[in-house]
């Protein structure tokens, strides 16, 4: 009966991770360049039992000792793009990331909303210079012109090219203010659109199913141990009402 509860408390963990995720997901639907996340999850080891009364008697089957959160991973797909006539903003198609110089190292990230600071360094929202092959991209007045390469050029002069990175996704995790780590891979297939921006992957419609989903599950754990608690209470109480 012990074990009942134990088990059913696995399944409020797990079923809150998950409405964490999905929580986090409805807040970034519209953030520009977000990738929705899930949550997936899996069963503890389970347990083999044998009639022990009985020689000779078949096993009498499995015992699942419950749930645990497996892992959280990002779907790293492609968003709609967003025209908004900005020469500094940029969308990307394809596999890819633009590489920001952030205050704690490499990051990444599918955010394509630059600027120029004082200086006239090409910078995210937050002031990270963005990278390029050659190192910080440097921009004077005058029109803008970007490549489906990443090539950045004004007039006859180029400025630089866009340093895009591939990760590997099974080594994403997502930080704040849109920034990515993770393992570089291979070679980026992503073509640059200037002009535009990619939108959030997260469908509100989806994600308030999975939300209503998670939430029946939860209530039924939360039934399963609140069965077990009345059971367990009444079994006490009748053995300490006999005699």
């Amino acid at each position: 009966m012990i074990r009942g509860i134990y088990i059913a408390a696995t399944g409020l963990l797990a079923e809150s991770a998950r409405q964490d995720v999905i929580a986090n997901n409805l807040a970034n639907a519209t953030t520009t360049g977000f990738k929705r996340s899930e949550s997936t999850a899996s069963p503890f080891g389970s347990m083999l039992l044998h009639n022990m009364g009985m020689p000779f008697q078949p096993q009498v089957g499995g015992l699942e000792m419950g749930a645990q959160v497996k892992g959280i991973t990002m779907i790293d797909s492609q968003g709609p793009l967003r025209f908004t006539g900005n020469k500094l903003d940029m969308a990307l198609i394809g596999t890819g990331h633009f590489t920001i110089d952030a205050p704690n190292g490499r990051r990444y990230t599918r955010d394509g909303s630059f600027g120029m600071d004082s200086t006239g360094t090409l910078v995210t929202k937050e002031g990270y210079p963005v990278l390029g092959a050659n190192g910080k991209i440097t921009l004077s007045a005058g029109e803008v012109r970007i490549g489906s390469d990443g090539t950045i050029t004004q007039g006859p002069a180029v400025r630089g090219k866009l340093l895009l990175t591939a990760l590997d996704p099974t080594t994403i995790t997502q930080e704040g203010e849109g920034l990515l780590t993770g393992t570089a891979t291979g070679a980026p297939t992503a073509r640059v659109r200037q002009n535009h921006l990619e939108g959030s992957t997260v469908n509100v419609v989806s994600e308030m199913v999975d939300l209503i989903r998670v939430m029946r599950s939860f209530e039924a754990n939360q039934k399963s141990v609140q069965a077990h608690d009345e059971a367990l209470q009444a079994s006490l109480t009748k053995v300490g009402g006999t005699g």
